[in-house]
């Protein structure tokens, strides 16, 4: 009976259904990248390599903020999620390649942030920021530049 009662959360927690889910293709892998419900930390967001793999990449990261959105836009192999913290917008980005899987970006917006492209034609991201309850948002955009977003000048 103790075994039982030990396989069944596992059995439970591997047939999850995913908040969001995503197919990536790396320059020649192909990745899952999925949100799923995690008991312990709220979600949980994990990105593997399917096929083709030069690696046995497995990342996994628990996030305790609710998912509204996963997307990738097939450039520098970047991978988008979007997520509510209270009261502020969330935006994550990791970098998914053949060898790493890397967080490149975690940043918060008033408003609901804009995903675009900048002048050069780099991934770009405008959030909207204040310093007080009532001050006016700021938008502040940002665009992947060597390996991270950082503030246009």
């Amino acid at each position: 009976m103790r075994y039982l009662m030990i396989a069944v959360p596992a059995l439970m927690a591997s047939t999850a259904q995913p908040m969001a889910s995503l197919r990536v293709e790396g320059e020649r892998s192909t990745f899952s990248v999925v949100v799923e419900k995690s008991a312990q930390t709220g979600y949980e967001i994990r990105i593997r390599c399917v096929a083709a793999c030069d690696l046995p990449i497995d990342f996994h990261e628990p996030i305790d903020d609710v998912p509204m959105g996963l997307f990738t836009r097939d450039q520098d192999e970047l991978v988008f999620s979007l997520w509510s913290g209270g009261s502020v917008y969330r935006v994550r980005v990791w970098q998914v390649g053949d060898r790493a899987v890397r967080k490149v970006a975690e940043l918060s917006s008033r408003g609901r942030p804009d995903f675009l492209t900048d002048e050069a034609g780099r991934a770009a991201i405008r959030t909207y920021e204040a310093d007080g309850g009532v001050d006016p948002m700021k938008p502040v955009l940002r665009s992947f530049v060597r390996g991270r977003f950082v503030v246009a000048p």
